[in-house]
C-alpha cells in the first residue's frame, strides 16, 4: 500500500484492532481493580508495541498535513497532548505520550527486572489503554498539533526525526506486523524534504 493516506487509515484501524485484543485481554469493561502479574507485563508490552506504532502512523499523517499559518505568540509551553519529537541524536522516533515505556520495560517493551509473584494495580495500565483509544478516537486533532510541533523543530534548525526498524514484529498479528516494518521507511520518504522545505 504506496499511498500514505491510505496506509495510515488501515494502520490506524489495526491498531484499533489491537486496543481492542489488550482490552478483552485485560477485561478493560470491568475496570479491574488488578490483574496477574504475567498478564499485566504483557499488556505493558502490548501497550509499549502500540504506543511506538500509533505515534509514527500520527507523524506520518501530521507530515501529509498542509496547515494555515498562524499568528505568532509569545508561549513556551508546549500542548500537554503533545510532546517532543526526538531526533537522531536520540535514536527513536516519539511524539504524543510523554510516557513510551513503562518503568519495568525495556526497549521492546518487555520486563527487564525479576519481580515477586501476585497481583498487581490494574490502574495504570487501564488509564495507558483509555489514553491510546482516546488517541485513535480522533487522529486528525492529534496530527494537527503535532504537525505545528514539527513545523516548529523544522524552523528551529533541527534535525528531521527518524525512525528506527522495530523489533520483533513477527510477533504481532501479521497485518500489524507489516505496518510497523513499513513505517520507517514511509517516514524516511516524508522527511526527505525536512532540509528543503520552506
Amino acid at each position: 500500500m504506496t499511498n500514505p493516506s491510505a496506509f495510515v487509515t488501515h494502520g490506524i484501524a489495526q491498531a484499533q484492532r489491537a486496543l481492542s485484543a489488550v482490552a478483552a485481554m485485560t477485561n478493560a469493561h470491568l475496570n479491574p481493580t488488578t490483574l496477574k502479574r504475567t498478564l499485566a507485563q504483557r499488556a505493558r508490552a502490548e501497550l509499549a508495541r502500540l504506543e511506538i506504532i500509533i505515534r509514527r502512523l500520527l507523524t506520518l499523517m501530521a507530515l501529509g498535513l498542509v496547515l494555515p499559518p498562524v499568528p505568532v505568540r509569545t508561549s513556551s509551553g508546549h500542548h500537554p497532548d503533545t510532546e517532543r519529537v526526538e531526533t537522531k541524536a536520540s535514536g527513536r522516533l516519539t511524539g504524543l505520550s510523554p510516557r513510551v515505556l513503562g518503568p519495568d520495560m525495556d526497549r521492546d517493551g518487555l520486563a527487564t527486572t525479576a519481580r515477586p509473584s501476585g497481583p498487581v494495580q490494574a490502574a495504570p495500565i487501564l488509564a495507558r489503554l483509555a489514553a491510546l483509544q482516546e488517541l485513535l478516537a480522533a487522529p486528525e486533532a492529534h496530527a494537527k498539533r503535532l504537525a505545528r510541533t514539527l513545523e516548529r523543530q523544522r524552523k528551529a534548525g533541527e534535525a528531521a526525526p527518524i525512525a528506527l526498524p522495530m523489533p520483533r514484529t513477527h510477533r504481532m498479528p501479521p497485518e500489524l506486523g507489516a505496518i510497523a516494518t513499513a513505517l520507517p521507511e514511509l517516514l524516511r520518504d516524508a522527511f526527505k524534504s525536512w532540509e528543503t522545505s520552506g
